[in-house]
């Protein structure tokens, strides 16, 4: 659930990027942007949304893990805690030190 959870406030963050630049371009530009570029480009991102979140849903009650969303799983990937965070006292290591122990173990 925690993984999903992640994919859906990545999801989130996704969906406010293509407002705000239409947004940002509505206010630079001196002309409109056309009604049927608007809908089609809201139409296109509903699409992506959809097959995002269909995907999610469908790879969750099969039980696999959804990480094949490009960007948006490899975010995820990256924050979701693993057993390689932890010492064997169940201590959690920031990544830089993880880092510097990784080197340490490869040079000896």
């Amino acid at each position: 659930i925690r993984y999903n959870m992640q994919q859906a406030i990545y999801l989130d963050i996704a969906l406010f990027f293509p407002g705000l630049l239409g947004a940002l371009i509505s206010l630079i530009s001196p002309t409109a942007i056309p009604p049927a570029l608007g809908e089609l480009g809201s139409q296109g991102l509903f699409l992506i949304m959809l097959g995002a979140i269909g995907y999610s849903c469908v790879s969750s009650l099969l039980g696999k893990e959804p990480n094949k969303l490009p960007l948006i799983s490899q975010a995820v990937d990256s924050r979701m805690p693993s057993i390689e965070m932890f010492d064997g006292e169940g201590r959690f290591i920031p990544r830089n030190e993880r880092e510097k122990d990784d080197k340490k173990n490869g040079e000896e």
